[in-house]
């Protein structure tokens, strides 16, 4: 071998040892990065949070203040009404008129509850639980609702491993919400479908939820409204129950949406542990 050809040889075994080394040095910052971009995201999402707690901390101890200052004079209210509805007991039309009178106080002492309980300041009380278990006892707790009506719940992907770290009571709320919509949304006979999947959101194993039910749906437009507060497409209700859906699923820092149908299809994803 002439010596040319031995530099060349030597030089090109140097040069593949230096892109090798590149490489892996290219591999390590991209892995750096990252992990920097996932950790600066996740530092924004829970500054967010905190910030959005304290936002709703304000609300909520304006709305408590109000509610008490409220109560007495709904009570005499109420008192009044109780009273003026035996003296016109013989009079269809005046009682039907004091009914009427009795509800709109009811339906904003519901309100002020609701507004409160969107407002409040919420704790994680995490443990271990089966997410299917957790949906099937928010479905039996509706049982009042669903009294002299054609509705089941229909859950699949039972077979997975639908172990979940979670807040078993905040979570039960969240499903009866979202439950509770389709009932109302809905004549008989009611269907409505729950589909559990395995998928990996924000790099982390998660579950998803996929709840549809065969009601009339949102349309496109109005979809990503329905988890404003306040906003409402039921004669009755205060708009408020996807709304605390919403917060509670982030508050477990997963997510929740709302999809084209037919008919209305909400899409859960919990990540199986909470990080923070």
């Amino acid at each position: 071998m002439t010596v040319s050809a031995a530099l060349a040889m030597v030089f090109a075994r140097s040069a593949r040892s230096r892109a090798g080394r590149l490489l892996l040095v290219n591999r390590r910052l991209e892995t750096e990065i990252d992990e920097r971009t996932r950790a600066v995201q996740a530092l924004s999402e829970r500054q967010e949070r905190l910030l959005q707690g304290e936002r709703l901390a304000a609300i909520g101890q304006m709305v408590t203040g109000l509610a008490h200052e409220s109560r007495n004079a709904l009570q005499r209210g109420q008192a009044c009404l109780e009273m003026l509805a035996r003296r016109v007991a013989d009079v269809p039309r005046a009682l039907e008129l004091v009914g009427r009178v009795q509800c709109g106080q009811d339906d904003l002492q519901r309100l002020y509850e609701e507004v409160r309980e969107y407002a409040a300041p919420l704790h994680l009380r995490l443990e271990e639980h089966r997410l299917d278990a957790v949906l099937e006892r928010s479905w039996e707790k509706l049982a009042l609702r669903r009294e002299g009506r054609e509705a089941r719940l229909i859950q699949q992907g039972g077979e997975l491993d639908l172990r979940c770290e979670v807040d078993a009571f905040l979570l039960e709320r969240v499903f009866r919400n979202v439950l509770e919509n389709s009932l109302d949304a809905c004549a008989d006979p009611v269907e409505v479908s729950a589909e559990w999947s395995e998928v990996e959101a924000r790099s982390r194993p998660a579950l998803r939820l996929v709840v549809r039910d065969n009601g009339p749906g949102v349309p496109g437009e109005k979809m990503e409204k329905v988890f404003q507060p306040f906003y409402t497409t039921k004669r009755k209700g205060t708009g408020l129950g996807l709304c605390i859906a919403r917060r509670l699923v982030e508050l477990h820092e997963g997510a929740i949406e709302a999809r084209p149908g037919p008919g209305m299809v909400v899409v859960v994803t919990l990540p199986r542990k909470v990080q923070s």
